[in-house]
């Protein structure tokens, strides 16, 4: 089995492999994933953390076997705060995304040989106990940045991706996609029950679940449509009042914590 660990910032992951194929999701930094095929100039993958698949451009990324992938994982593992970060050498440096996960050595540094990278820059301070009380300003803190689909930063962002990366920050691991999110946690029965970090999911008119948000309170909801945006939501489901309609259809609230 091959593996491999992204070694750019942020990077496209492809439906199929060509620059104008569909970008289903991005890869971060020094997420790791398997090598299921390789083409001239693509290679495809299967995320290890989300089981997520697509195709990466090849220059994109280090391969590891087993001895090189066991040794960046003996590391210390932190997540890139929100003021962000950068990782740098003598001659070379670039930002990192919030949400980014590293594995430092004793020297802060990212060792994956022949590749040396060292950190500077804020660390998540946030731990699973704080999600109830943290959740909500962390995810108001995106308010505003622009949605792109199959995004996964503070420079574009998917309705999925914004879920994935608050949730990650706490410890909390989701899916990639919002239907696969709604396949996981406890059904909350009713909008009085509704606490903050929950996850209310929305239909499509075929029934198929194309839309989550985070809930803020049982009637306030923050999520990436057009941009991060908080609106109202009731059993019904997500009301912009400045288009004064409903945009989403409620199917189901869930609790992962």
């Amino acid at each position: 089995m091959k593996y491999g660990i992204c070694t750019l910032a942020l990077v496209p992951l492809r439906l199929e492999q060509a620059h104008r194929s569909e970008m289903v999701s991005q890869v971060l930094f020094g997420e790791l994933f398997e090598i299921l095929d390789e083409q001239a100039d693509w290679t495809s993958i299967r995320l290890l953390e989300t089981d997520y698949l697509g195709w990466i451009q090849n220059g994109q990324f280090q391969e590891l076997d087993d001895l090189d992938m066991q040794h960046y994982l003996t590391g210390t593992p932190i997540i890139v705060g929100r003021e962000g970060g950068v990782l740098f050498t003598d001659t070379a440096q670039f930002q990192l995304c919030h949400g980014t996960k590293l594995y430092l050595d004793a020297e802060n540094t990212v060792n994956l040989s022949p590749l040396r990278l060292t950190y500077q820059g804020s660390i998540n301070p946030f731990t699973r106990n704080q999600f109830e009380t943290e959740a909500s300003r962390l995810a108001l803190s995106y308010k505003d940045t622009p949605y792109l689909w199959g995004g996964r930063s503070q420079w574009g962002i998917d309705c999925s991706g914004f879920s994935q990366l608050i949730y990650g920050c706490f410890d909390l691991s989701l899916p990639r996609d919002a239907y696969q999110q709604a396949e996981k946690g406890e059904t909350v029965d009713f909008i009085s029950e509704i606490k903050v970090g929950d996850l209310a999911f929305f239909d499509n008119a075929e029934g198929r679940i194309t839309h989550v948000g985070i809930m803020l309170d049982r009637d306030t909801i923050i999520h990436a449509s057009a941009q991060v945006r908080v609106d109202r939501m009731d059993t019904e489901g997500i009301f912009n009042a400045e288009q004064n309609r409903y945009t989403h259809k409620l199917r189901i609230v869930k609790r992962y914590n």
